[in-house]
């Protein structure tokens, strides 16, 4: 579950976070075959149970002994990280002596979309105090408001988001629009976050449903962009996604941990798409700052913690499954 590059079909290479290997076995043993750089790290589930976090600088095999009952087994190796912390290859895996793999079940076919800055990553959620600085251990997009709103609603989830970047503008950029670092846009086509050479095949992947939280970075520090540069650059995403998946539901966030401008700015976007393209499939979720306290609801670096991540999943959630009928 993810984009991933099988340009070489004896491996699966992959830097997005919540990039999710996910199969079936019978056995009481497993070992994973992967390399994950210096700053990623990994959760293994069996049977919905954290087994392990894993964490593996060069070419790892991971051994998963006592495991119980031979099955069958669900595994789940999610990649918590995001590009940043380095990329994935995933080699394949090894089963006991008279271990079977086997498909994985799909109970409910819906697809959900995250296209977002650190929020969206899970930057901090496992922190226990705003003021502590980054670690890539604390960030665990599992623990974002995107995996929580999907596995709430038995969704599929692709996320598409790297922390600090915006619309127009990346975190702290002395000028109104960025250059040099590519914003979240300019990398919405790819298959790797932290490269520009291979493009992503939007037909492997059909979403339902698109959630977009950008404009945090954008306005978070000065020079602020020009409206009508955001608003325009804002209205192109959305047409990109129109492009990939069609008329489908595109759900524009903005909050808890911005407001104004971008509060009225992404809002004037979506009555806008409204009236230029005659697309009413486009709507607004404003979520408001005292959504989250300063305290239990807040991580690494003042972002939300899962505490405030679940706050936001609960205000989305009930308007996408309104929206889709889920």
């Amino acid at each position: 579950m993810g984009r991933v590059d099988f340009s070489d079909e004896q491996v699966a290479r992959y830097d997005w976070p919540g990039v999710t290997v996910r199969f079936r076995f019978t056995g009481d043993q497993l070992k994973l075959h992967f390399t994950g750089g210096e700053r990623n790290y990994f959760d293994l589930f069996i049977d919905g149970k954290l087994i392990n976090t894993l964490h593996a600088k060069g070419d790892t095999v991971a051994v998963v002994t006592g495991i119980k009952g031979k099955g069958p087994h669900e595994a789940k190796f999610i990649k918590r990280t995001e590009g940043e912390m380095g990329e994935t290859r995933f080699f394949g895996l090894e089963l006991s002596r008279k271990g079977e793999l086997l498909p994985w079940k799909k109970t409910v076919d819906r697809r959900i979309e995250f296209i977002g800055n650190s929020i969206t990553c899970g930057y901090g959620t496992e922190s226990e105090s705003r003021h502590d600085d980054f670690e890539p251990q604390t960030e665990n997009v599992e623990k974002s408001y995107a995996a929580i709103v999907a596995n709430t609603l038995n969704a599929d989830y692709h996320v598409v988001a790297h922390s600090g970047l915006g619309i127009v503008r990346n975190y702290g950029a002395p000028q109104k629009v960025s250059t040099g670092l590519a914003t979240m846009p300019q990398r919405y086509s790819r298959v790797l976050d932290m490269d520009d050479s291979l493009t992503w095949d939007f037909s492997k992947w059909q979403a339902n449903a698109v959630v977009i939280s950008l404009g945090n970075n954008d306005f978070s520090t000065k020079p602020h962009p020009d409206k009508v540069v955001f608003q325009r650059t804002y209205e192109e995403l959305i047409n990109q996604v129109r492009m990939a998946y069609g008329v489908v539901p595109v759900f524009c966030i903005v909050g808890p941990t911005t407001d104004e401008p971008c509060f009225s700015y992404v809002k004037e976007v979506v009555d806008n798409y409204h009236v230029l393209y005659k697309d009413e499939n486009v709507f607004f979720i404003g979520i408001s700052r005292a959504l989250l306290n300063g305290g239990s609801d807040l991580g690494a670096d003042a972002h939300p913690s899962f505490r405030g991540q679940q706050k936001i999943a609960n205000t989305i959630v009930p308007v996408i499954s309104t929206v889709m009928e889920w």
